[in-house]
């Protein structure tokens, strides 16, 4: 018995889809409710949630048939599975790819695109032309043959050819040829070598193309140049684009589909016809899938029948929506020429276009843009427009563009511009000269110093000028650019730049407090001129301020102000007079001096700084708190840390001073926020520790005082630098330290009226030691600056405080005559409450009575109300120290309060308590002592009967 063997059926030809499908199912092995994923019932049951047919699956997968729409529905789902399995993007099937690029095109267009691709398909050579005008879709057609052929090369030639055949000539690997031909092209020569030239090029590359075997697509308009020359035919005569093709079309040996302009003279060609409207809309659904019809109805309306515009209408529609389109429409040439102005004229920092520049670069109204163009800008206030879409703009962007804008700024208010384009247009003269006038310009060009190192050494050198000021201005010595551009300068064979160098060296040195190192810096310079001459002196006169001697300093800051200078060093030259005069008591000078300061915006803020400092340290708190809040305003974020720190603290002081304590704390706060190193940080915890205490807060001023009193304990056995100023900084911070003690032990607020403890406190002592110890430091140093005098004065009025009167008299008397003259009013005040203490009536009213003018320091005025208060009260006159109190009840709240607790602990020393009835109704809190009822009532935080008529006329 024989069996017989059945054959088994082929298997059919494994299709392009199942290919696809293969990668997937070894990744997706999950299940859901439609089941396996990847499975032929999971892509039914997904293709018909999608509004598909689930029997189209099974076709696409093993027949490859099926209508365009099903399969790409099911490519759609397959490339979402396969982001979703971690896998690279898959490429679309042939034959989708060549479906999708036939649906854009005509009847006429679909011909041509099926003949050819099917002919180079079967190995065949096809060489076809068409033919058609600005709106008959040439770009559409050859872009569908390029979906369906990718191996295809593309040649777009417009305007000038050299980059489109430069790009041919790299892709062929001839680019070495290429620029050798090219490159003997010139406009002066004669028109018959010219041609031989051009020629020869053509020849080149027909034969390098022959040699790679792959289909050309070749798109051209009427007219253009190469490298900047005439086209010409082989008679010398100047020619079409299309004419001068010809003979390159005819050499070449592979298959090519030529889209030309206009008709050739010696070739067959196929003419074009424009679209209808279907086509045109069919073509902008499939280059906008899912937009809406109203949207495509309106690029329809604006770009009419177009097919290049509709293009570009849709690319930017892509582009705006994030699904790219970019490149193409960068690459378009009928938009570079608006593209690479608006990428010359709109930077970031300033993108507004003036209307006329544009117009003038374009060399055409904006009324003649086309619809692609005009949907590119968009208008702004005024005349001027901006780009919609900034990542359309181009990269490189020829300086010619750069130099027509830069003669439109120049001289013009908008200094950005001006700068910018004088450094895009290669001027760096121009660049370097408008930087060393105004070196704060450099705040415009951040990174120009990295740039610059490409620039010509002449260039370089006057950029460090520029970049070195600009740092010095700010206080940043340190900054990399700033040490780069002064290395750049030392090492510089002109002297002059050399020893300014050292100059601005010798600066740094300054601010880092190395003043020795400084003097040696500038001990034998070379003669110098100018302004290099002013900066000299201005160091010289740092120099001298430093020792003390003011009359040298300012005998050095008049000279550099008869040299002929600039507006910033004159600004510099004046504040640092202001600095002397300041520094050396004429303070009309110093305000003149500082007023005068008016250019540069940081000078100009730092001036106004030293000016609220004064205004706050001569009596005027809240003109301090305008002048430095100004200050604050115009230094902005330009300024170092440090310095922004330190204004901050000063901002915080002279609030305190003003009795505005929770802004003043809020000001230590940014100020320790943006100190930037423990020096700075330890100066405003000490400055911050004040506040503190004048709100009776012991344990947080302890705290503040002493880690600043720890730190510049360290620093001075360590340091080498800045120790003259952190030797002051100390003992300003141990008196702080000590006045913390001070309220820790008696429970006052460190604020006015000040009042001393009546009898020795035990809990004083530690107070009592630390000042003792620091008096005897501070008094012999008292005549050598001005804030020594200041130190000297507060530390003895802090003592006097825990002493009993004699001995506080004892210690105030001897200070009359050596504090400077805008600081005895505070020492009289001193004094006044030492004497009330010791019961010496008389000489207390005689120190009163020369003290009716007084600074308009609040604190200092209620100072004044309790000690005039308290002595009409020894005097018998009651009554009238109740309406001298009620008067400075008009003083900010903080200093009202002190002045309730030291006016009720009067009234309770000397039994006249019922003079506080006039405040405090008899239905008043029976649980307050009077000093605290009355600190609460002038406060504010106690409320009084509404029957109490003298109350309510005083409230």
């Amino acid at each position: 018995m024989t069996t017989q063997m059945q054959k088994r059926p082929a298997p059919a030809e494994e299709t392009p889809w199942l290919a696809l499908l293969a990668p997937l199912r070894e990744r997706l092995g999950t299940r859901d409710a439609w089941g396996k994923k990847g499975s032929l019932r999971w892509l039914e049951r997904a293709v018909v949630a999608r509004g598909g047919r689930g029997g189209s699956v099974r076709n696409i997968l093993y027949k490859d048939l099926g209508s365009f729409e099903e399969k790409r529905r099911l490519f759609d789902l397959l490339r979402e599975l396969y982001a979703e399995a971690g896998l690279p993007t898959p490429d679309e099937p042939e034959a989708l790819r060549s479906a999708g690029a036939k649906r854009l095109l005509g009847r006429d267009k679909r011909l041509h695109f099926a003949r050819f691709v099917r002919e180079v398909r079967a190995g065949a050579r096809p060489q076809l032309v068409v033919v058609g005008g600005a709106a008959t879709g040439k770009s559409v057609l050859l872009e569908g043959v390029q979906a369906a052929l990718p191996e295809s090369l593309v040649l777009n030639l417009a305007r000038d050819l050299s980059p489109a055949l430069f790009v041919l000539a790299e892709t062929l690997g001839v680019t070495g040829s290429y620029k050798r031909l090219s490159a003997q092209l010139s406009p002066q020569q004669p028109f018959a070598q010219s041609a031989a030239l051009q020629e020869h090029l053509r020849r080149e590359l027909a034969a390098h193309l022959n040699a790679a075997q792959r289909p050309l697509l070749l798109r051209a308009e009427a007219r253009a140049t190469l490298a900047g020359v005439a086209l010409r035919g082989a008679d010398g005569a100047e020619v079409t684009l299309t004419t001068w093709l010809e003979p390159f079309l005819v050499a070449l040996k592979v298959p090519y589909l030529a889209a030309l302009s206009e008709p050739p003279q010696h070739l067959p060609y196929k003419p074009l016809r424009p679209p209808s409207r279907r086509e045109a809309r069919r073509f902008l659904s499939e280059r906008l899938p899912g937009a809406p019809s109203d949207l495509l109805e309106s690029l329809l309306n604006r770009a009419g029948l177009n097919y290049g515009e509709l293009s570009r209408l849709a690319l930017l529609e892509r582009s705006r929506a994030g699904a790219g389109g970019e490149g193409r429409l960068q690459r378009d040439p009928a938009l570079q020429p608006l593209l690479q102005a608006l990428a010359a004229l709109s930077p970031e920092a300033d993108p507004a276009v003036p209307v006329a520049l544009l117009e003038t670069l374009l060399g055409r109204p904006l009324t003649a843009l086309t619809q692609a163009e005009a949907a590119l800008i968009e208008p702004l206030e005024g005349a001027f427009v901006k780009v919609t879409l900034r990542s359309l703009l181009p990269q490189a962007v020829p300086r010619e563009l750069h130099r027509r804008a830069l003669a439109f700024y120049r001289g013009g208010p908008n200094r950005f511009r001006w700068l910018y384009h004088a450094k895009e247009a290669g001027a760096y003269d121009e660049l370097v000269a408008l930087l060393n006038e105004d070196p704060s310009r450099l705040a415009l060009l951040p990174g120009l110093w990295e740039e610059a190192q490409s620039w010509p050494p002449e260039a370089q050198i006057g950029l460090a000028f520029a970049v070195v000021r600009y740092r010095a201005v700010l206080g940043d010595y340190t900054h990399p650019e700033a040490q780069r551009a002064l290395a750049r300068l030392s090492s510089s064979h002109d002297p002059q730049a050399s020893a300014w160098a050292r100059v601005k060296m010798a600066e740094a040195r300054i601010d880092e407090g190395r003043f020795t190192e400084a003097a040696a810096l500038i001990a034998a310079l070379p003669p110098l001129s100018g302004e290099a001459a002013a900066e000299l002196l201005l160091v010289r006169a740092a120099l001298a301020r430093w020792r003390g001697a003011y009359a040298e300093a300012e005998a050095h800051v008049q000279r550099a102000l008869k040299l002929p200078i600039p507006p910033l060093l004159e600004d510099r030259a004046r504040l640092w007079r202001g600095l002397v005069a300041k520094d050396a008591g004429r303070f009309d000078e110093a305000f003149e001096s500082l007023s005068q300061v008016a250019h540069n915006p940081l000078l100009v803020g730092r001036a106004r700084y030293q000016e609220g400092d004064l205004r706050t340290r001569l009596g005027d708190p809240v003109g301090g708190v305008r002048a430095i809040s100004e200050a604050l305003q115009r230094l902005g974020s330009s300024v170092s840390s440090e310095e922004r720190a330190r204004v901050l603290a000063r901002l915080g002081t002279a609030l305190r001073l003003s009795g505005r304590f929770t802004e003043a704390r809020a000001q230590f706060s940014a100020a320790l926020a943006a100190a930037p190193d423990p020096f700075t940080k330890a100066r405003v915890q000490s400055e911050a520790a004040v506040v503190e205490s004048a709100q009776a807060r012991p344990w947080e001023a302890l705290q503040l005082a002493a880690a600043a009193d720890t730190f510049y304990r360290g620093y001075l056995e360590a340091a080498t630098t800045r120790l003259e100023e952190a030797r002051y900084r100390a003992r300003r911070t141990r008196y702080r330290l000590a006045v913390a003690y001070f309220v820790w032990a008696t429970g006052d607020p460190y604020c006015p009226p000040f009042r001393g403890v009546q009898s020795p406190l035990r809990s004083t002592e530690r107070a009592e030691g630390l000042l003792r110890e620091l008096l005897d430091e501070v008094a012999p140093l008292a005549g050598s600056a001005d804030r020594y005098a200041s130190l000297h004065l507060d530390v003895a009025r802090a003592l006097a405080l825990v002493l009993p009167a004699p001995q506080a008299l004892a210690v105030l008397r001897g200070l009359e005559h050596a504090v400077p003259d805008y600081l005895k009013v505070t020492l009289r005040l001193a004094l006044t409450e030492a004497l009330l203490r010791g019961r010496e009536t008389a000489e207390a009213a005689s120190y009163l009575a020369r003290l009716r003018t007084l600074p308009p320091d609040p604190g200092l005025r209620a100072w004044r109300a309790a000690l005039e208060a308290e002595l009409l009260l020894d005097l018998g006159q009651g009554e009238t120290a109740g309406d001298v109190i009620a008067e400075a009840l008009t003083l900010p709240r903080a200093f009202r309060a002190q002045l309730g607790r030291v006016w009720g602990r009067c009234l309770v020393e000397r039994g006249q308590e019922a003079l506080a009835e006039r405040w405090l109704n008899p239905h008043a809190n029976p649980t307050l002592a009077l000093p605290e009822a009355l600190a609460l009532r002038f406060h504010g935080g106690l409320a009084s009967a509404p029957s109490a008529a003298p109350a309510e006329r005083v409230a």
